[in-house]
């Protein structure tokens, strides 16, 4: 089967995370095709649970002694909430493949799988190659956890990302924390017997919006981006005739390596409380970060970023300011980059798709880059 072949048959496959959509019955139906993909191609299929109802799938084929290489995908997508498109069709037209997931990353996994078959049909390579397809990478990461978990460590490990095919050795990581106020509750028709809390929240917003807009920047590492912030979700109250006595904000953090999280986080804490000072009625409080995943970073000089680069005609590899599977693959101490078919701009788009050129690119890029790691 061809890449594109598979990859129009995921996505025709539902497979929001159960994050996303409550309602989504989560990754099930594309790892039973899969399934009976690798066994219909007689491949050494191994199906392992990751979470309750949620299972890793991986495919192994081997060629003797030698390195043994991980490409790495997940099965898992964004919601379908907001999309201008019909998700799920698996459409091709005016030489894209459309839907959810197309460009993240159903299509660079299909790539994965369809380099497999081209892989086992050659002997002009040594060694092992196992594609791993993990659930639950767009929210808590709990797939590839359980997936390094599992198995001994690989010499090399490729997460398939979207990068146009750009190396990528290293991302940021991503650190979620949440600010609540608390206030008191009051009837709506005397509120000034109460203490609003969505209005207490304001100067709060401003403080933090301030640290992200000029203290934030400061935690930099040579080679990325500045580490950022932003607030994403709001929540307070509970009808409109109450006058709320809680509000929360939720704030995104993404990190640079070797940043230190909690030095940030105080750092957050204490610039926000010098500016908004003590408010009588109203109560400040920072919770502990709910999430913390790390970032990563290969040393230019590793071989594994020095081939895929002399493969792909790159000077230099590059660093992301996205967040992936390949920082968990890293921290367990194996050699990853980033590399994959398709732009990260179309991903989570209400009209995602990934163009077919990019899907005959990325199995060619797949096979080259095994045989340079795994040579005879």
């Amino acid at each position: 089967m061809t890449a594109l072949e598979i990859a129009q048959q995921l996505v025709r496959l539902p497979s929001v995370n159960p994050l996303h959509d409550p309602n989504s019955a989560g990754e099930g139906a594309v790892v039973d095709w899969l399934e009976n993909w690798g066994q219909s191609h007689e491949l050494q299929t191994l199906r392992e649970p990751a979470l309750p109802g949620r299972d890793n799938i991986s495919f192994t084929i081997s060629n003797g002694d030698g390195p043994h290489l991980l490409l790495n995908g997940h099965t898992d997508t964004v919601s379908v909430a907001g999309m201008c498109i019909e998700p799920f069709s698996g459409e091709v037209r005016d030489g894209r493949l459309w839907g959810r997931g197309s460009t993240d990353m159903k299509g660079p996994l299909a790539c994965m799988l369809a380099a497999l078959l081209e892989l086992r049909a050659r002997k002009d390579w040594r060694g092992t190659v196992t594609v791993g397809c993990v659930v639950d990478e767009e929210t808590e990461f709990r797939g590839i956890v359980k997936l390094i978990e599992d198995h001994q460590p690989w010499d090399f490990a490729v997460v398939g990302e979207p990068t146009e095919l750009r190396v990528v050795r290293g991302c940021k990581g991503c650190l979620r924390t949440i600010v609540r106020v608390r206030g008191r509750a009051a009837h709506s028709s005397d509120p000034a017997q109460g203490r609003n809390a969505i209005v207490g929240m304001a100067p709060v917003l401003e403080a933090v919006q301030a640290f992200f807009d000029t203290e934030i920047g400061k935690f930099t590492r040579e080679g990325f981006s500045p580490c950022t912030g932003s607030v994403g979700l709001i929540e307070g109250g509970t009808a409109v005739n109450i006058v709320p006595d809680t509000c929360a904000a939720t704030f995104d953090i993404r990190t640079v390596p070797e940043q230190d999280t909690a030095a940030t986080l105080a750092a957050l804490e204490k610039f926000v409380r010098e500016r908004v000072g003590n408010r009588d009625g109203y109560e400040l409080i920072f919770d502990p970060p709910y999430h913390d995943s790390p970032n990563f970073e290969t040393s230019a000089d590793h071989p594994l970023v020095q081939a895929a680069c002399a493969l792909h005609d790159q000077p230099e590899a590059d660093t992301v300011a996205f967040g992936c599977d390949g920082s968990k693959l890293a921290a367990a101490g194996i050699p990853t980059i980033i590399l994959g078919p398709g732009d990260i701009a179309q991903a989570h788009t209400k009209d995602e798709f990934i163009a077919l050129t990019d899907l005959e690119a990325g199995t060619i890029a797949y096979i080259d880059l095994a045989r340079a790691l795994l040579p005879m």
